[in-house]
């Protein structure tokens, strides 16, 4: 099958980035679509996208835009493919618990893919993966515990902190210790320079309250992995200061959310939200 492109304007707003930025990076550093034949529009595939996130990202973390390029254009993701044999390979490491090796991989495809992706076709697919029980090795909840040791680690080398007024505040409600899917956010919002507050795990509602009147967020993103967790209460406090409250995981299912919460049930649509507050 032919894989999908995607125009220049659409590449911009995905990235966050002017179409005129596009246009000097590749005129100035050959960082444009790959395979572009002369009279055609150009038109980028993910692998060009990706290319485009590592180098906005390495910009953002202060390397200067031409060593940015060039260390960009050699982690195109052609030999990292997001397949169910990467998928397998990251749970047999987290079975063997070898940490380097899962953190290995996990770089590689982060490197290569970006954030949103990486998560959603390696990290998610895995963790599912892993808690299958494996006959010899009980329920291998050593395993698993590790290997979401290693996606945090991974997520962290890539989620440098942003400058500027958050846009977004990130927290767990009270009694939900389930970080990762935020962690995961945090990161692929950092990737497109967009500025958040990760507060993390089991914050009681008071704390909340008080920290959103503090940041002034425009949005704030709850995670509940279950439903004991789901406080609606909490999504009162949060919008307190007039943020738009994102109510994010499994947890809220069947609940009755306070008028004005939104209901998210994935990485990407909690992304869209939010950069289009920004």
């Amino acid at each position: 099958m032919t894989q999908p492109t995607f125009a220049a304007g659409a590449v911009a707003r995905r990235l966050g980035l002017p179409v005129s930025t596009l246009r000097s990076w590749n005129n100035r550093y050959g960082m444009g679509p790959s395979g572009h034949e002369r009279g055609r529009h150009r038109r980028y595939t993910e692998s060009d996208i990706a290319a485009l996130i590592v180098m906005r990202r390495l910009i953002a973390q202060g390397t200067p835009p031409s060593a940015a390029a060039r260390a960009a254009q050699g982690r195109r993701p052609h030999d990292v493919s997001l397949d169910s044999d990467l998928v397998a390979r990251l749970v047999d490491a987290a079975h063997r618990l070898d940490g380097h090796g899962m953190l290995t991989l996990i770089g590689r495809a982060l490197n290569a893919h970006g954030v949103s992706d990486t998560w959603q076709l390696l990290c998610v697919p895995a963790l599912h993966r892993v808690q299958e029980p494996v006959p010899g090795r009980g329920d291998c909840v050593d395993a698993e515990h590790l290997l979401s040791w290693s996606i945090t680690a991974g997520l962290h080398q890539v989620a440098t902190a942003v400058a500027g007024a958050p846009v977004a505040m990130l927290a767990c409600t009270a009694g939900e210790h389930h970080a990762l899917p935020l962690e995961a956010l945090n990161a692929a919002l950092a990737e497109r320079a967009v500025p958040a507050v990760m507060l993390g795990a089991d914050v009681p509602d008071q704390a909340l309250a008080d920290a959103a009147g503090r940041v002034r967020p425009k949005v704030v993103v709850l995670w509940s992995h279950t439903s004991a967790t789901a406080s609606p209460v909490a999504c009162t406090a949060a919008a307190g200061e007039g943020a738009v409250v994102l109510a994010a995981g499994p947890g809220w299912a069947g609940k009755r959310l306070p008028d004005g919460v939104v209901r998210v049930t994935g990485l990407a649509p909690a992304v869209d939200r939010i950069t289009a507050a920004v």
